[in-house]
Order: C-alpha cells, then structure tokens, then sequence
C-alpha cells in the first residue's frame, strides 16, 4: 500500500499518524511525495491530509519516547530531501518503537540505519558550509552570502550567523533552491529569491577581495600542491563563491 504527503514535514508526519494507526505490514507500506509518484497498476494507493494536530501527536510520541536529539536527526534527515524519506522515516520509527527507549540508536538494523544516513549527510555538509560560506559587503551595507548546497541547509546556517553577525544586516541565499534567509538586526525572513546576476560591491569590499586573493596567492607554495589532496578536503562543488577561488 502507497500513502501519498505533500511533501512538506508536516505533511510526512501526518501521513506517518495514519500508517501507524491503519496497521499494515512494515514492508508493504510505503510513503511517496504526491508530485513525484508515478502511480503503478492496481497498486492501493492512500491519499493523506496534513493535520497539524496529528502531526503534534507524532513529534510529542517520538521527544517522549526517543528524546529530543531523536527528533532533531529526524529533522535533518528530511533537509536531505531525499525522495523516500518518507519510507525511510515510517520504517526506521516501525522498528525503533518495538525496540524502545533507545530504540533510534540501534544502528545495526537496517531501517534505522537507512535514515541515519540521510541524517548524517546533512549534518557533514552543513558543518563543512559553516567554514565554506563567504559573506561580501554591498553598496547598500548590506553583508550577502550566496552558496549551493547539496542539501537545503538554509535553516540551519541561520542559527549560526545570527549570533556571530547579530549586529549586521545581512543575506544568505540557497542559489541553488532559489531561496534566502534575509536578517535586519532582530529577525530572520525566509523568503524566495532568484539568483543575482549582478553584485555591486562597496569599494571596501573590492579592495579586500583583491587583497585577500594576494594572499592566498602568496602562502601558496608550489612544490607542496596536491591538487587530488585539495579536492578531497574542499570539493570542486563547493568553489564557486569561495572569494579566493573566484576573484582575478
């Protein structure tokens, strides 16, 4: 049997309320994104509603039983925006219940584990992003930062930068998903924004570009280059708006 969501989080855990209460077997269940399912002859197919409320329920079952933490990998693991993350999350929480309180720590099943993975990607890239994202000062004295991560990661920079950049006006944008985190001193905005075509830099901010390519251009020793070494620690994904990789 297939339950469609709409995709959303809220939607996931609706859809997972009812699976649970519908009671079918584990691996006969599965839970698919509405948009993106192709529907196959005489499959049972289950359209789901996503109800706040049902949803609640979900998240406290799962803080109560699993703690916090549980819940917060769950949460990363649908930002991997993985298409069968609902199967995934309906399978790992299956197996998880029956074997308790520390049930989503049970690596070795193969449910649990599949969902961990998912969490674990996001994780390794938006502690890599942290270090990655470079924010460039406008004419507007606006600070802007423009990244493509694999993962939607946005949300997850927001934290981050609202403390160290709290005093500051400033912009991240997800090129890549066409959306951005805008921050005026007291609140963060989500909202869509297309890619920018072009920047205009305050003169400030020119001259530190060219500045800190000099330098990077300096320390560089040439006998010492591992260009596969280089790529390993700093895949080429993740070059395009690195200031030193980027300024001429």
């Amino acid at each position: 049997m297939v339950y469609l969501y709409d995709g959303t989080f809220e939607g996931a855990l609706s859809a997972i309320y009812q699976m649970f209460h519908d009671k079918g077997p584990l691996m006969e269940q599965q839970l698919k994104i509405r948009g993106l399912y192709q529907y196959a002859l005489f499959e049972q197919v289950v359209e789901t509603q996503t109800d706040a409320e049902k949803a609640s329920k979900v998240v406290t079952s799962i803080i109560d039983t699993f703690g916090e933490d549980a819940f917060r990998r769950i949460g990363y693991a649908y930002l991997s925006e993985d298409v069968d993350f609902g199967t995934k999350l309906f399978r790992c929480l299956k197996q998880a219940y029956k074997l308790g309180e520390r049930g989503m720590e049970n690596y070795s099943d193969e449910s649990i584990m599949a969902l961990y993975k998912c969490y674990n990607a996001v994780a390794r890239e938006s502690h890599i992003m942290l270090g990655l994202i470079r924010f460039a000062e406008l004419d507007k004295g606006i600070y802007y930062a423009r990244f493509e991560p694999t993962y939607d990661l946005i949300g997850l920079m927001v934290p981050h930068f609202k403390e160290r950049l709290g005093d500051q006006l400033w912009v991240i944008h997800d090129t890549k998903r066409r959306k951005a985190a805008f921050y005026n001193k007291e609140t963060v905005h989500f909202s869509d924004l297309d890619p920018i075509e072009s920047l205009y830099y305050s003169s400030k901010e020119e001259n530190y570009q060219k500045m800190w390519k000099a330098y990077f251009d300096h320390i560089a020793i040439d006998e010492r280059k591992n260009p596969k070494r280089h790529q390993q620690m700093m895949p080429k994904k993740y070059w395009n708006f690195l200031t030193e990789k980027t300024v001429k």
